[in-house]
């Protein structure tokens, strides 16, 4: 996957290889102005990019045989690329209608992607939040 020469590439480096990481970024980002998507702002059911297209880069690209999601073939692996490969999987996941790409047990928890955590999590900690607003 390359970034979009048109939107200054992903995180300024036009026309590089996108990274990892950046799957999260981009799963979460409207396209550029200058962009034909078809994606709306109005529609949060139509995501900005092919899911399956971005899960399979994580999957097959990414992932590591010894566990693990590496930024981009031939870097090593490491947390922060692992956790935001992670994130970006789960957003595609579970973002529009494209379907799962390999078995069910590829399936993630839903994430946040604003946040960076599992849905669940969000919800409990919004709650507390709430709760704690509403103490004297």
């Amino acid at each position: 996957m390359y970034s979009h020469p048109s939107g200054g590439g992903s995180g300024g480096n036009n026309g590089s290889r996108v990274g990892g990481d950046e799957a999260a970024d981009n799963s979460n980002a409207a396209p550029p102005a200058s962009s034909t998507s078809s994606f709306s702002p109005l529609d949060p059911s139509t995501p900005p990019f092919s899911s399956r297209a971005l899960q399979g880069w994580l999957l097959l690209c990414c992932q590591l045989p010894n566990s693990g999601l590496q930024d981009k073939p031939g870097k090593g692996r490491d947390h922060y690329h692992t956790c935001y490969c992670l994130s970006g999987l789960s957003t595609a996941q579970h973002w529009g209608r494209d379907g799962l790409v390999g078995p069910e047990e590829n399936l993630l928890e839903r994430t946040n992607p604003l946040v960076n955590v599992t849905e669940e999590r969000y919800l409990k900690w919004m709650a507390m939040v709430a709760a704690a607003g509403s103490e004297p």
